[in-house]
């Protein structure tokens, strides 16, 4: 009997955590684009996707006067979007694969906002969502959009080399 008052206090207490709402936000407000580059196997003559490490100068963003990722060497870039506009350009400035000469590539995009209530104790959030390539210096074969929506630890465009 003392095990069974014991085993029904547990889930009284239990049941009682949850009464408030997990106001967990996955939206943000940054575009994350991976870079890539496809290797052949020489021996099985079979492809495959590889992360690109790119040189960049430096990389800018309309609307905002600061230059990011001055001199780095990087796989992965997550970029600021302007949540007062519905598009934004990025501007790369990197090292050519040679090495000798810098070069400039521009990608734009176009999203919509979405305010969403999680709960009513949580307050609205804002969602950016339709995330689409406006235009670009890359073919339309060099990316490829894996995510419309901004989420966390979500990868949006991956970029090929």
């Amino acid at each position: 009997m003392t095990r069974f008052l014991l085993f029904l206090m547990m889930i009284l207490v239990g049941a009682s955590c949850f009464n408030e709402p997990d106001c967990i936000v996955t939206a943000t407000s940054s575009i994350k684009i991976d870079f890539k580059q496809t290797k052949t196997d020489k021996t099985t003559l079979l492809k495959s996707v590889v992360d690109s490490a790119l040189i960049l100068n430096y990389v800018k963003v309309t609307g905002i006067d600061t230059s990011y990722l001055k001199n780095k060497t990087t796989a992965t870039v997550t970029l600021p979007i302007n949540p007062k506009t519905n598009t934004i350009t990025y501007y790369l400035f990197r090292q050519s694969k040679s090495g000798a000469t810098s070069r400039l590539d521009s990608i734009q995009f176009s999203f919509a906002e979405e305010s969403r209530v999680i709960a009513p104790k949580c307050g609205a959030y804002t969602f950016f969502l339709d995330l689409k390539v406006v235009q670009t210096s890359f073919s339309q074969t060099q990316y490829k959009i894996t995510s419309t929506r901004l989420l966390k630890n979500t990868t949006n465009v991956q970029v090929y080399f």
